[in-house]
């Protein structure tokens, strides 16, 4: 006769693998719930809308800077913990020497462009910070790659396209998000130009860092840009301060 008031005792090894497998599908469900389209998305806008909004409305109490630095050591860290991203796109010396030429032609055919277009517009600020304040330029010519363009490269192309690629199905609708998410964040200076300028550059630098799987490739391009456009005169519309 069965005692039914005797405890059978769950042998450890198989409490521990019901421990494990509660854990794993706890763990898949979150994963679950924030790679879902929704989560993305709402994600994508707090991002790429609501913080530059933050921003541009003085709502952030530090500075500019420190955020950026925030947001991009947030995306580093998604990007080196994710098995299936490729790490050799942070740099790939390889595929920037594959590119190059190309990089050169464009900046080349945009310098052209964009002089014309200034020094007919505006020829009273020619080269106005080379002549005003040569120290602060030498500066940007120094700082700008290193604390401005990489860090904005890991967040508008490097993680934008890793995180984001789901929700917008094909590559060439991806580049022109990215694109105006690059734009809208440079409401922050408070000027059309900027916003303007930087949707054209950011579908460009789209199609750079697809095309060579180089983030090295993007900012070298990227740099190009901002320190043509800080030595010609251009700079007003890209700095305020912050």
């Amino acid at each position: 006769m069965l005692n039914s008031g005797k405890h059978h005792h769950i042998p450890t090894f198989v409490r521990h693998s019901m421990v494990q497998s509660e854990e794993a599908f706890g763990s898949t469900r979150i994963s679950g719930i924030i790679n879902s389209k929704l989560w993305l998305g709402l994600e994508l806008a707090a991002l790429y809308i609501g913080l530059p909004l933050l921003v541009f409305l003085d709502l952030i109490p530090f500075s500019y800077v420190i955020l950026l630095f925030l947001v991009t050591a947030g995306c580093m860290i998604y990007l080196l913990k994710k098995p299936s991203f490729n790490r050799r796109k942070l740099w790939n010396v390889r595929g920037f020497k594959k590119i190059l030429k190309p990089i050169m032609i464009r900046f080349g055919t945009g310098v052209i462009v964009l002089s014309l277009i200034f020094l007919l517009m505006e020829p009273q600020y020619a080269f106005d910070l080379v002549k005003s304040d040569p120290l602060l330029w030498l500066l940007i010519l120094i700082l700008y790659p290193l604390l401005s363009v990489y860090p904005q490269e890991i967040i508008y192309r490097a993680f934008f396209f890793e995180r984001y690629r789901r929700l917008f199905g094909n590559t060439n609708l991806l580049i022109h998000m990215s694109a105006l998410a690059f734009g809208f964040l440079h409401i922050i200076y408070e000027n059309y130009p900027a916003v303007f300028i930087t949707y054209a550059a950011g579908y460009f630098l789209g199609r750079t860092y697809m095309r060579s799987r180089s983030l090295l490739a993007v900012s070298v391009e990227h740099a190009l840009y901002g320190l043509f456009i800080f030595t010609i005169g251009m700079g007003k519309y890209f700095y305020n301060g912050m």
